[in-house]
């Protein structure tokens, strides 16, 4: 009878543990910030909900805060990244496009947006296409390339590291306060390539 018991035990809490990792993959995963001043750890107010469908990914940015978060969303400055592990634990790593690219580097004021409490913004949006070779597509600056058809893990994370810019009418750095720090990982998706 006692081991019974343990058995049906145990078979509750295996049952509890998959019920909540599987909650936990739906949800992004929390990131961490840090005060500039006092180097004490903060709160992270954001979240990355990814989502997919066939050989399409999404990624969305929450703000679960109460009060507006500035942030610097730009492809060149500041891009999410993602990462693709195969069925056999291979990361496909991209290529990253800014390499022999020209472009500006300033992180100017303007570039920082407000984003309200409870609103979204896509971070990207992409579809892998088939090509002789395999599949492609580009994530922000990073080129996919060469891609094996197959089932993917894909994750996605977002740093906001720069709180510092170039205000635009002085011409003169300044520091943001308001700005949070630190990155956010999105929840697991299976990305399908067939």
């Amino acid at each position: 009878m006692r081991e019974m018991t343990w058995m049906l035990r145990m078979a509750a809490v295996g049952s509890v543990l998959l019920w909540g990792f599987g909650c936990a993959t739906t949800r992004g995963q929390p990131g961490f910030s840090f005060d500039a001043k006092t180097g004490k750890k903060t709160g992270n107010p954001f979240e990355i909900r990814l989502t997919s469908s066939g050989s399409d990914l999404k990624a969305v940015l929450v703000n679960l805060s109460r009060v507006p978060q500035k942030l610097l969303d730009d492809p060149h400055l500041q891009a999410s990244t993602l990462e693709l592990i195969s069925s056999t634990g291979r990361e496909h790593k991209p290529y990253d496009s800014r390499r022999i690219m020209k472009y500006d580097t300033t992180p100017y004021c303007g570039l920082f947006q407000p984003l309200a409490p409870g609103k979204k913004l896509v971070l990207e949006s992409v579809r892998f296409r088939k090509l002789r070779d395999g599949y492609a597509a580009a994530w922000g600056p990073f080129n996919f390339e060469e891609i094996p058809p197959g089932d993917y893990r894909a994750v996605v994370t977002w740093r906001n590291e720069r709180a510092r810019c170039v205000d635009e009418g002085t011409r003169r750095m300044r520091t943001l306060p308001t700005v949070w720090q630190g990155f956010v990982r999105s929840n697991e998706v299976t990305l399908h390539l067939r």
